[in-house]
């Protein structure tokens, strides 16, 4: 038992979870069907919201550029470009929220449900006529859960991002100002911003495996957190590594779209947002097989405890039994 809790701790590597899901997806035509079907409703919506977020960054760019004195040392001129800029951008702003908390939060956790669930199934090696069949009212149940819990992520994950922009903010506003003591507040700060980065990574591991786990589970809201917190109790790095990989995938694809000024055109953009959805798939994927082998890893754990102690409690009746057998 030792050996097999082993072995699987041995394929919990982040590359080895990759490849199951990319294999898992290529496994069948229907599912590649379906995922496609299924994101499309997001694939066109994030057109549109990439689009008009692209244009807004480059306003912002722009705006900047035109004011050179915000990079300097003068903390009012710094306050007084930034209420200049958000005046200037505020609608635009508001509007991009608006569009990422409520339509785009919404499509990405459908097209989530979908996939996860359809995975999960496949996994198990369930034909898609019984995934169909199954029970609607399980389905539609299991649906407002993890609408419960994204809502959870959701104001967690918008609650670090805003705190981050704080701490930005009072070093670039207030603590690089402080002269003397500039290269104290720049390791301090750098110290700082690593440090969150890390926790945040790896909180949005914990973050994705709970939606998974209200998707496949009858769990939901701070239950499925506390749950996904303790699944992944040991296991953080990998949880962080996968969260990285997405993460520099997205952001990568839209810095280089940046770059290349793709928001000029809506080739570019058309096929950013379908590598995005591609890598959107294979991620719920893989954060499903994460959830599985963490899961699977708790409960052979378990069981190795309960018979070693089994073992430590027959062992000194050892003699008895025997002889307790040779009688009979």
């Amino acid at each position: 038992m030792e050996s097999n809790h082993i072995m699987l701790k041995q394929k919990l590597g982040v590359f080895d979870i990759l490849k199951e899901a990319v294999s898992l997806i290529y496994k069948s035509r229907s599912f590649i069907v379906l995922a496609l079907l299924t994101s499309l409703p997001l694939f066109c919506f994030s057109i549109y919201y990439e689009l008009h977020l692209q244009r807004t960054l480059l306003q912002i760019s722009e705006f900047l550029k035109q004011n050179p004195g915000f990079f300097n040392y003068n903390w009012q001129t710094q306050l007084h470009t930034t209420r200049s800029m958000t005046q200037m951008l505020s609608n635009s702003l508001i509007q991009l929220g608006l569009l990422y908390l409520i339509p785009l939060h919404l499509l990405e956790i459908c097209t989530a449900f979908v996939i996860v669930d359809l995975a999960s199934k496949l996994q198990g090696k369930t034909t898609f006529r019984e995934v169909f069949g199954g029970a609607c009212l399980n389905k539609a149940a299991r649906f407002r859960g993890t609408l419960v819990t994204s809502i959870w992520v959701l104001f967690l994950s918008t609650c670090t991002v805003v705190g981050s922009t704080w701490l930005v903010s009072v070093y670039y506003v207030i603590l690089r100002n402080f002269g003397y003591y500039n290269l104290y507040c720049r390791v301090l700060y750098k110290v700082a911003c690593m440090a969150l980065l890390a926790n945040y990574l790896e909180w949005g591991a914990i973050w994705s495996m709970s939606i998974v786990i209200s998707i496949l589970k009858n769990t939901h809201g701070a239950n499925a957190l506390m749950l996904s917190a303790y699944l992944s109790r040991g296991r953080e790095r990998q949880g962080l590594v996968l969260t990285l990989i997405f993460g520099v995938w997205g952001l990568g694809l839209r810095l280089a779209c940046l770059f290349f000024k793709c928001y000029e055109g809506r080739g570019g953009i058309v096929a950013q947002i379908g590598f995005q959805c591609t890598g959107n798939v294979v991620k719920w994927v893989a954060f499903m097989i994460y959830s599985n082998k963490c899961e699977k890893l708790i409960s052979e754990k378990k069981v190795d405890v309960e018979i070693g102690k089994v073992v430590e409690i027959t062992e000194p009746n050892n003699s008895s039994s025997v002889c307790f057998n040779s009688k009979n």
